[in-house]
């Protein structure tokens, strides 16, 4: 039977200090690809969406990329402090009309069946600690999609977890202002990631994060999206079209509600 770890911390709480820095922490990232990548699998399936719900949105960075190729985009995040930066940059910006976010736990989602394509990046579904969450998350998104409305989700694998490739950090780049060093452990027992982030501003003052991410089972993933009604098309190792396998580290989902 799987195991169901309690959740001893919330996952807004997770991003609550980051938030004021963490477009510049993410800089490195890079989310022009990962919308290419999104697009290629739109082709892929025939999917010509105009409206995109993307969970866990974060400060809005996909969300906005996607605006700028003319989709109708959605965002809906836990933290409050994310959601108030991403709207706060959507007033000042020219795809802002293109844009809402929308303060919501990705495990209670109650959204009209307004969207073709929903879209979750960047392992946040990991950070969902209970399969029971997860199923819950599903049946939300699920909700919120039209007949034939795609879904797509990455979630960091249990192999990448387990190596700890979160433990480490930026003092060696020196073109970033905001510092940190992130020591990662994993319980085998429990399947559940703990990193340590510490974070140094420029100004000298520091602060610290405890992020938590779940291994959650592939072939449990696969039946909880088909309980809830969904067609699983492919998993794939990241930003590929390659299947994914024991060694991936990030795996893709691709998934559609029937017509």
């Amino acid at each position: 039977m799987e195991e169901q770890p309690s959740t001893d911390l919330r996952f807004a709480d997770q991003f609550d200090a980051i938030a004021p820095y963490y477009d510049e922490v993410m800089a490195v990232v890079p989310y022009r690809q990962w919308v290419s990548y999104l697009k290629r699998l739109f082709k892929r399936y025939s999917w010509k969406p105009r409206t995109v719900l993307d969970v866990a949105t974060g400060t809005g960075s996909v969300a906005f990329l996607l605006a700028e190729e003319g989709y109708k985009v959605t965002g809906v995040d836990l933290s409050a402090r994310m959601i108030e930066i991403a709207t706060r940059k959507s007033q000042t910006s020219r795809v802002g009309d293109q844009l809402t976010f929308l303060c919501r736990d990705a495990t209670q989602l109650d959204l009209p069946a307004d969207f073709d394509v929903a879209v979750s990046l960047f392992d946040s579904l990991n950070y969902i600690l209970t399969t029971r969450g997860l199923q819950q998350a599903f049946a939300g998104i699920y909700r919120a999609l039209c007949p034939g409305g795609g879904f797509i989700f990455d979630l960091n694998s249990e192999h990448a977890l387990a190596h700890n490739l979160f433990s480490q950090d930026n003092f060696w780049d020196e073109t970033t202002k905001v510092k940190h060093i992130w020591a990662a452990s994993y319980n085998k027992k429990t399947r559940i990631a703990t990193v340590d982030m510490q974070f140094y501003l420029p100004d000298g003052r520091r602060f610290q994060e405890i992020h938590k991410e779940r291994a959650h089972r592939h072939a449990a993933v696969i039946a909880f999206l088909r309980e809830t009604g969904f067609e699983v098309l492919d998993t794939f190792d990241a930003y590929s079209f390659l299947p994914a396998g024991l060694r991936s580290e990030r795996i893709f989902y691709t998934a559609r509600k029937p017509l």
